[in-house]
């Protein structure tokens, strides 16, 4: 009797154990593949650009325009959670924001990004976009001016599309007058 007690409680006892190993999979981080063929695809920032002032104007809002320095900081991001099959990272912080779009000749005092994974179209983007409260609070933010958009694409992986649309407003450069002497007669 002693001996079927120690074999059932043996037995109980690899059981909790494989199932209890079996459970610390789930706390594994994900594995994610290593890209494959990661690549930049052209956006149409035009349409882009006209889906958002259309939705601003909307909200009584003014236009934003298109900022070349803004789609480049926004194609560094689409592609860096691109690699990361994920848009987990630490550089989607305000403060990694205001760090990525200043540089010596561009400054910016109000900012905001919107990143989207899985969405084929722009238009599928941006629906995702304004139906998220934080994601509709930044397209809608009173306070930027203009606006780049990228997107990154990879074969592999979990989602294969990466959106980003980051918002800014840059200060504006005081205007200087230039006076030219000439020479007298």
């Amino acid at each position: 009797m002693l001996a079927k007690l120690t074999r059932q409680l043996t037995w109980i006892s690899c059981i909790m154990i494989f199932a209890t190993l079996a459970g610390c999979a789930f706390f594994v981080k994900e594995q994610t593949l290593p890209p494959k063929n990661l690549r930049s695809v052209k956006v149409d920032s035009n349409h882009a650009l006209q889906l958002v002032n259309n939705w601003r104007s909307k909200h009584k809002l003014p236009p934003v325009k298109l900022d070349t320095h803004l789609t480049i900081v926004s194609q560094e991001m689409a592609t860096h959670i691109a690699k990361r099959d994920s848009l987990a990272t630490p550089l989607h912080s305000s403060s990694s924001l205001q760090k990525r779009t200043q540089t010596p000749t561009y400054r910016s005092k109000a900012g905001a990004e919107n990143l989207g994974a899985g969405y084929k179209t722009l238009e599928d983007a941006f629906i995702g976009w304004k139906n998220s409260k934080d994601h509709n609070k930044n397209l809608l933010n009173p306070y930027v001016t203009h606006m780049g958009i990228a997107l990154t694409v990879r074969d592999n992986g979990r989602y294969r599309y990466f959106w980003v649309m980051t918002l800014a407003a840059p200060y504006q450069s005081p205007t200087r007058e230039i006076r030219i002497r000439r020479p007298g007669p």
